[in-house]
């Protein structure tokens, strides 16, 4: 055979493998094209509680449905714990694919100010979508379901939307629910490139531009009564496409739903993944230029409005519609501020006794101390030990103590690592009036929270504080609460004194008699002299309330009445009420309501004699 001719087989060969192939990845294209959306119609299986616990393979995952397919699912509404619990094995199902939530609230004001949110919107990436009735969820207890409440705080799932950290803060202020790992959409929008400055930020916006899709911002459905018994159809529809539209635009925007991807290699699913392409961004307020169109810059005047819903239901009857700007009445989110701790709070050394009992964990500080003082010896690195050169005041009753265990630095509530503060489950204002007895080790009430949970929680103490406040006739920050009362006569005297020293020349006649009688009043005198003037100029106008108790005293005092049991009483019911609200899951072992209860009612007897601090 001669060289052309082999080459010419050659080249022949190679293009028909390559139109081959080219056939091939039609037919498969198309396959799958006409598959995706009758798994959608179809649903997915169920999956047994042993599958569920296996994560697919990539190659086993679904495919991304269309934006159009998204919106196209029916939003389903919950009024009660019992229907949540009905839909959410769904949504976890969708979770443990691609770990994204839509997110958005409602809420109506009224006279201006905002009411709780009336409406929780939730999308996962098929397009199944949530809308969640909170104020329906009130007679239930716990008023909101753990499992709501654990995908809210979980910090491997990611809520996406625009304006999606401050609903956040909105949900923390108004239910004490916290809101971990949020992504506002415009940051993603602005780091592709996908819009420029003139098209404006708001969701209608980037629905319209990247999704080529248009979503109904009428007056009518923006500030319809979200409080109604009965939501219309249009309101169902035009909230669930709020969180629909905002899972569908976070998939495009990070390029994982596009043609290449989707008849590719399968598209990211696991939080790592996603999470690295949100670097920087996640749990992060937006912060714009304000310009037409873009919302909240940090706070504008475009598609905000709709989400403060300043046209209230008493402005509707009246035919008022204006809508006030809501940076005037702009507010920071629970959490934000709070200096988180820069360094471990446990570090789980060991304190010995003599002969080898382990007496109690501390931290690595104060088990040096020891050994720089002498009276300790170093028994081991890892872990820390040092073990005492003298009898301690008092050893475990058993091995089984709080005192004793390791404990992990994370939130005992939702398991955060990367950043805590410490929480006082008995709160300081009531423990520092406890008797010496039962302020003796309290690190037992004294716990790691994250940021956001440990705001969440000051929010459901501040209710069981009013509660007390009402119970006990302890008043929280009215007259009776207050240190100190201003006298309203020595401020008057005060002013008419600065008056006459500052200004007394621009005075009328008339009105500086009337100035000089208000002192010669005061200092009984008939002939007011320079140095008088300077006295009243310079009057203490605080007068101490010799009524004024403080609100933890107070309160304390109700309890002491009834001796050791009544405190104690008080201390089990701010446990309980830990428990109760925040339903932590990381609690560390053997922490009890009734914490040292027992020992305290053997050591001192019921009829300790209570001296308050």
């Amino acid at each position: 055979m001669s060289r052309q001719n082999a080459l010419t087989i050659a080249v022949a060969t190679m293009v028909s493998a390559a139109l081959g192939g080219l056939v091939i990845w039609k037919v498969v294209r198309t396959r799958r094209r006409r598959s995706s959306p009758q798994q959608l119609d179809q649903g997915q299986p169920e999956l047994s509680e042993q599958d569920s616990l296996v994560e697919p393979q990539a190659s086993e995952l679904p495919l991304l449905p269309l934006p159009e397919q998204v919106l196209g699912v029916e939003p389903t509404l919950v009024t009660s714990c019992e229907e949540w619990e009905m839909v959410w094995p769904a949504v976890q199902r969708d979770l443990s694919v691609y770990p994204v939530l839509g997110l958005d609230c409602e809420w109506v004001s009224v006279k201006g100010k905002a009411a709780p949110v009336s409406l929780l919107q939730m999308a996962t990436y098929s397009g199944l979508c949530v809308l969640i009735r909170l104020p329906k969820f009130r007679s239930s207890t716990p008023p909101v379901p753990r499992t709501l409440l654990d995908v809210l705080q979980d910090p491997t799932t990611l809520k996406v939307g625009v304006g999606c950290y401050e609903d956040a803060g909105k949900l923390a202020r108004d239910y004490g629910v916290a809101v971990n790992c949020t992504v506002d959409l415009r940051y993603l929008a602005m780091r592709q490139r996908q819009v420029t400055v003139y098209n404006g930020l708001s969701l209608k916006s980037l629905a319209q531009d990247i999704l080529n899709f248009s979503l109904d911002k009428s007056l009518k459905l923006r500030c319809s009564d979200w409080e109604a018994e009965q939501l219309s159809q249009e309101q169902v529809t035009y909230a669930g496409r709020d969180a629909q539209v905002s899972v569908a635009l976070f998939f495009h925007l990070l390029g994982l739903n596009s043609p290449e991807t989707q008849n590719g290699t399968m598209p990211e699913r696991s939080f790592k993944q996603l999470v690295s392409r949100c670097q920087g961004l996640v749990d992060v307020p937006f912060r714009g230029r304000g310009g037409e169109g873009d919302e909240k810059g940090p706070e504008g005047p475009g598609e905000r409005r709709r989400r403060s819903k300043r046209a209230t239901l008493d402005s509707q009857s009246s035919g008022d519609q204006q809508v006030p700007d809501p940076r005037k009445n702009r507010r920071k989110p629970l959490g934000v501020g709070y200096s988180a701790r820069k360094s471990p709070l446990y570090d789980n050394c060991f304190l010995h006794a003599p002969d080898g009992q382990p007496l109690c964990t501390c931290d690595k500080k104060k088990a040096k101390w020891y050994l720089d003082k002498g009276i300790g010896e170093l028994m081991s690195e890892e872990p820390f030990i040092v073990r005492l050169k003298f009898e301690p005041s008092g050893r475990p009753e058993s091995q089984q103590d709080y005192y004793l265990t390791a404990k992990e630095n994370l939130c005992v509530v939702c398991g955060k690592t990367d950043s805590y503060i410490r929480k006082n489950v008995v709160p300081h204002e009531y423990r520092r009036h406890f008797p010496t007895e039962m302020k003796d080790h309290n690190s037992h009430d004294v716990l790691l929270l994250c940021t956001a949970c440990h705001a969440a929680s000051n929010y459901h103490d501040n209710q069981l504080k009013q509660k007390l406040a009402e119970d006990y006739g302890a008043p929280l920050g009215c007259e009776e609460g207050v240190r100190l009362l201003e006298d309203s006569d020595r401020r008057h005297v005060r002013s008419a004194a600065r008056a006459l020293l500052n200004a007394a020349d621009s005075l009328p006649h008339s009105r500086q008699e009337e100035l000089l009688a208000v002192i010669k009043a005061f200092f009984n005198t008939t002939e007011v002299t320079p140095d008088m003037l300077k006295q009243a100029a310079s009057l203490e106008t605080r007068i101490f309330n010799e009524s004024y108790i403080p609100h933890g005293l107070k309160v304390v005092q109700a309890y002491a009445h009834r001796g050791l049991r009544g405190l104690m009483e008080l201390e089990k019911c701010w446990r309980q009420h830990f428990l109760s609200s925040m339903q932590p899951r990381y609690l560390p072992p053997l922490w009890s309501v009734e914490h040292n209860h027992t020992k305290l009612l053997r050591k001192y007897g019921e009829n300790l004699v209570i001296q308050l601090s």
